[in-house]
């Protein structure tokens, strides 16, 4: 499933992004993940990854737009001495709102895919969780030249993700990013 949204998305977006009105953009980023799980009564450590992909703008006005992505998301955390990886690809949407024509700040649900989740220990672990994660994600952008941004943003999973613990098992994750508008709006 998720190789067909990440073909959908391309091909639903590429040409709107190549044939660029003043109000469409296409981009990429990437950038750093800062992940953990939240698990009443039960400490856990985050662990660093890193996430990428393609976005498109879609600006309203100078001040206002959307900007859904779809992103491939390395996520996880470490429980005591055993390291959850856990691999998504995700599909923020974003609400962008410029109030200076530097700073942007964003806020929009999460939707995401699971493709990967394993142990050092045990292996793969991808049939205890469930298959999708729903999420909050906000945050802010530096607005630079040349169509470059450089922001954080935080994802605060909604979501158990277990299928078999009687705990809930909620991802968060804390991002860095870079991005590049590579074709029209910024």
């Amino acid at each position: 499933m998720s190789k067909s949204v990440i073909i959908v998305f391309v091909a639903l977006m590429l040409p709107l992004a190549i044939y660029a009105q003043p109000g469409f953009g296409f981009g990429i980023k990437a950038g750093a993940n800062f992940a953990d799980q939240a698990v009443k009564d039960i400490s856990t450590e985050t662990i660093t990854s890193f996430h990428g992909g393609a976005y498109l703008n879609l600006n309203f006005s100078e001040s206002v737009g959307i900007t859904p992505e779809v992103l491939f998301s390395a996520n996880g955390s470490k429980w005591e001495d055993v390291k959850v990886n856990t691999d998504y690809i995700t599909i923020p949407v974003m609400l962008r709102v410029k109030p200076v024509s530097l700073i942007s700040l964003e806020a929009g649900p999460q939707f995401s895919f699971l493709t990967r989740a394993e142990t050092e220990d045990i292996g793969d672990i991808k049939d205890q969780l469930k298959n999708n994660d729903f999420g909050l994600a906000f945050g802010g952008a530096l607005q630079l030249p040349v169509g470059l941004q450089a922001g954080i943003r935080y994802v605060l999973g909604f979501t158990n993700i277990s299928e078999v613990s009687e705990e809930e098992i909620k991802n968060r994750t804390f991002q860095i990013y870079l991005g590049w508008t590579i074709l029209g709006a910024k």
